[in-house]
């Protein structure tokens, strides 16, 4: 499938895909960077509704952001 941007609800775990919502193009993000805003993912559809598919390297990236406070290329703070 596809990849897409997905915002992140604030919620939940990281992990979760059902936590991430799909927009239509890279989200603005509030300031301060420091938390999850959105991730760029191939889609999956979970109960009809478009979701991310979080694999093992993606899920890498995202501890690695958490923990260090940096975005990388799929993810964004």
């Amino acid at each position: 499938m596809a990849n897409a941007w997905f915002k992140y609800s604030g919620s939940g775990w990281l992990s979760d895909p059902i936590y991430y919502n799909k927009v239509s193009a890279q989200p603005s993000c509030p300031s301060p960077n420091v938390e999850i805003c959105a991730i760029f993912a191939d889609t999956q559809f979970i109960s009809g509704v478009p979701r991310p598919i979080i694999t093992p390297g993606l899920q890498e990236e995202l501890n690695t952001a958490v923990l260090s406070h940096t975005e990388s290329a799929n993810v964004t703070l």
